[in-house]
């Protein structure tokens, strides 16, 4: 008999790694996937052609909505859940999953790089029968969520390493002669993130000094329909700001720059070897102060002015800075592991 795999997701990083280990599952392991009505999700998940069910709805930025789609959400589920007899469960910090999961007797498995996000980590941390996370996150700071210490299992890479090993050598760190520059707008949705203290609020700055400095191709790349809708108008005579959801990978091919108001791409383009900004003033993010800062995978901008300081430094000294970034990712991530694979030898 087939062990049945119930892995629930809510964000497209998430599809990503979803998408990972469908194609890399041991073949006794049946997977089903569920995820949530979601603008930019449902676009995702149908451009990296993931099967998948939808319960409920994305609840917005606003905590009632949140709350109210979430009781809706886990209603939704329940049933669904109850009535096909999963063997285990999956998220990568999924409320309802762990919820419903604990509520019929079934072991939930989580993923996690976010131990800021503590609004969802402190509904479904508890839950979970084991928690894997990279290595760079030490278990203290999972363990404040209730978990034991022997819960919780580290492995030796960072979690887009699930999508990007596959990549051949010769694509990761290559450079392209045009100057492109791709700027990921904030999450500005998230529970942790500040009002006002995103990426968004530099914009104007931030490509009147690009523009400047020579002839650089920008692309914006926005989270949400809103985004998109504000980005256009504001900015889409001076930038590219794509119809919808893109395909991180594919588009940081052709990048040259990356500034990154959130983690996820970032991310990407510090294991791609491609130079990176990252401006996150709302959280501290436990991958990138503990790993990708100091082993010089990413520049870390703290306010405005600095973030302008960084980015005018490396537009003017791009090909070096490129050379450099390539070759301190191809030494890393040499050393990586498959998250994937560590995540099926432990699901048991």
């Amino acid at each position: 008999m087939p062990t049945r795999l119930w892995i629930d997701v809510l964000t497209p990083k998430q599809a990503m790694f979803t998408k990972a280990m469908v194609e890399r599952a041991p073949s006794k392991f049946k997977i089903t996937v569920t995820t949530r009505n979601y603008s930019e999700l449902n676009k995702f998940m149908l451009q990296i052609k993931l099967p998948h069910i939808i319960f409920g709805r994305h609840g917005g930025g606003e905590l009632f909505e949140k709350l109210r789609a979430s009781v809706e959400r886990e209603k939704e589920l329940t049933s669904f859940v109850a009535n096909n007899h999963f063997d285990f469960s999956f998220s990568f910090i999924s409320p309802e999953a762990a919820r419903i999961s604990f509520g019929i007797g079934t072991k939930h498995f989580i993923c996690s790089d976010s131990p800021h996000a503590s609004a969802p980590a402190r509904l479904a941390v508890p839950l979970a029968a084991q928690l894997f996370s990279p290595f760079p996150i030490i278990k203290e700071r999972w363990m404040k969520y209730g978990l034991e210490e022997s819960q919780i299992k580290s492995y030796h890479a960072l979690d887009p390493w699930a999508w990007l090993v596959a990549k051949p050598t010769t694509e990761r760190g290559q450079r392209h002669r045009t100057q492109r520059v791709v700027i990921r707008l904030e999450e500005s949705f998230a529970s942790y993130m500040q009002s006002g203290k995103g990426i968004s609020a530099s914009l104007e700055k931030l490509i009147g000094l690009i523009k400047r400095a020579g002839n650089f191709e920008i692309t914006l790349v926005p989270r949400y329909d809103e985004q998109r809708i504000w980005a256009n108008k504001m900015f889409g005579s001076k930038t590219v700001v794509p119809k919808t959801t893109v395909n991180g990978p594919e588009l940081l091919s052709n990048a040259d720059l990356v500034i990154g108001g959130g983690g996820t791409m970032t991310q990407e383009a510090a294991l791609l070897g491609i130079p990176n900004i990252s401006y996150f003033p709302s959280a501290r993010l436990d991958v990138f102060e503990n790993f990708y800062f100091p082993e010089k995978l990413s520049i870390k901008a703290s306010d405005p002015h600095e973030l302008a300081l960084l980015t005018k430094n490396l537009v003017q000294n791009l090909d070096r800075e490129a050379r450099q970034f390539a070759k301190r990712a191809r030494k890393i991530t040499s050393k990586f592991e498959d998250p994937v694979r560590f995540v099926f030898s432990n699901i048991r």
